[in-house]
């Protein structure tokens, strides 16, 4: 079936010696993957490299046949031109943090306007910042609720967070039960936007316990979820 459709690239790995598989989240279908041949040949002029970087927002015409094997792409065009990420740093650091975390999180192929409207409405909105130093964590607690997640919001008083029920309680000391500024810091985030001002969050150790205690919160709750390779990489930018 031919479908034109946007699409956020996630990322794209070498296969053979001149094609790559792309690892996409269409608005028409959810996640998919790709095979596209040739596009690191010289001969290839019709797609390139340049259009697939990470979270890249496309229109593409593509062949799904929905069987869970690899798709093919016969057009790609840029959807929503990037001004800012590809020439900051920082920003081009947060965006290959979170689409190695987004291509970690979601693994069904199917329709998902909210989390696909939610993904593109938040990198656009990075695109156009110039205060974004706690983006990342906001999207991540976001994320949260479009992966079925979230944690409940009742209780939010108690001083204390059950990671495996994803719970606010009063603090037991127990493995998965923690307390004190962190949980603090993580209230704060639940239920704001990217455009709030947080200034209680305004260190690289207070980010980085935030981040490791999302992560971690993600690997108890999703099956195969690992730790981002791309976390060190951010940790030693943001010093």
């Amino acid at each position: 079936m031919l479908v034109s459709t946007e699409s956020i690239s996630f990322y794209y790995f070498n296969y053979s010696e001149s094609s790559i598989i792309l690892k996409c989240f269409t608005k028409s279908d959810g996640l998919k993957s790709y095979l596209i041949k040739g596009i690191r040949s010289s001969k290839k002029k019709s797609l390139n490299l340049g259009l697939f970087q990470p979270l890249s927002i496309l229109e593409i015409d593509a062949s799904h046949k929905n069987k869970g094997t690899l798709e093919s792409i016969r057009s790609a065009k840029i959807s929503k031109a990037f001004k800012t990420i590809h020439l900051d740093i920082f920003k081009n650091t947060i965006v290959l943090f979170l689409s190695e975390v987004l291509s970690r999180s979601i693994k069904e192929e199917e329709k998902n306007t909210k989390l696909f409207d939610f993904i593109k409405e938040s990198i656009l909105w990075l695109d156009q910042s110039r205060s974004f130093s706690n983006f990342h964590i906001h999207f991540l607690v976001k994320l949260l609720s479009y992966l079925g997640i979230s944690p409940e919001k009742t209780n939010m008083n108690l001083e204390g967070f059950d990671m495996l029920e994803g719970v606010f309680c009063k603090y037991d000391r127990t493995e998965y039960c923690i307390s004190g500024k962190l949980v603090e810091h993580f209230k704060l985030f639940l239920g704001t936007d990217f455009d709030t001002n947080l200034s209680e969050i305004n260190s690289l150790n207070k980010r980085k316990e935030l981040i490791e205690f999302i992560i971690k919160y993600m690997q108890i709750h999703l099956p195969d979820f690992k730790r981002p390779k791309s976390l060190n990489v951010l940790y030693e930018l943001f010093k």
